[in-house]
């Protein structure tokens, strides 16, 4: 059995992060989401599909992140392909007026992603 490197315990303590803060934020967006829209002049529409987004990837990134833990390379996969979403998600807050939350968002994601696939992280993942 590999022993887990530090850089993948690391990463999925971000990634439990990420999905606690995705669901909390999104909460906070749809709950807010007449008066952020009116004040950062976006759109409703983009305001609350973001949000939904983020409640969404978020969930599914809490469950996921215990795998990592165990070294699944599904659960590596799923992470991936969910930060890449919530890079795209990002992007969407950039252009509903949000760009302190959508800067965050995709720099966030991008470092949880190249943490995952560092020379020890391949190693760990491929050795399962």
């Amino acid at each position: 059995m590999a022993v887990r490197p530090g850089s993948v315990t690391f990463v999925a303590v971000l990634t439990y992060i990420n999905g606690i803060l995705n669901v909390i934020g999104g909460v906070i967006l749809l709950i807010t989401r007449d008066q952020v829209a009116g004040s950062a002049g976006g759109g409703v529409a983009g305001i609350t599909t973001a949000a939904i987004i983020s409640i969404l990837l978020g969930i599914i990134v809490i469950i996921v992140a215990r795998g990592l833990l165990r070294g699944s390379p599904g659960a590596r996969v799923v992470v991936t392909v969910v930060m890449i979403i919530d890079i795209v998600n990002g992007v969407i807050l950039l252009f509903s007026g949000q760009l302190a939350s959508g800067i965050v968002q995709i720099l966030w994601s991008l470092l949880i992603i190249v943490l995952l696939f560092t020379r020890r992280a391949n190693g760990f993942f491929t050795g399962r």
